[in-house]
């Protein structure tokens, strides 16, 4: 079996106090039914920021600034190898409208609210090594 290495950025935008998290669509074949945040994989010579552009617009349909890198995860899995870059994000326009091939939900949540939601990987580890030491 090939080995299988996934580099990914996403953005962490905040309107108010809230904070934007979608869930992954239940026929998605990466993790269906846990909540994540808007990003995807880097396509090769793809600039991390370019990429989450593209992502951010491809699934919500908003347009963001990048305001900072705020988080790597790295974890490996038998033969996969994924890389998640998180990075704080400003709104710039658009109204939430999700593709419901990747998303089917998506919640404007505080921090403490996150807790309750069953996390993607990485965002539990941001949750629990960025958020909840703020």
């Amino acid at each position: 079996m090939q080995k299988i290495q996934k580099i990914a950025a996403h953005g962490f935008i905040k309107k108010g106090n809230k904070y934007l998290i979608t869930r992954r669509s239940l026929v998605n074949d990466y993790k269906p039914g846990e909540w994540d945040i808007p990003g995807g994989t880097i396509e090769f010579g793809e600039n991390p920021e370019e990429a989450l552009k593209r992502e951010f617009l491809e699934e919500t349909n908003l347009k963001i600034d990048i305001i900072k890198p705020l988080y790597v995860c790295s974890q490996t899995q038998e033969l996969r190898h994924q890389i998640w870059i998180v990075y704080e994000c400003k709104y710039k326009s658009g109204k939430v409208k999700l593709n419901p091939e990747e998303h089917d939900e998506f919640v404007w949540v505080t921090i403490p609210e996150m807790k309750k939601l069953n996390k993607i990987a990485f965002l539990d580890n941001f949750y629990k090594n960025i958020l909840l030491k703020k």
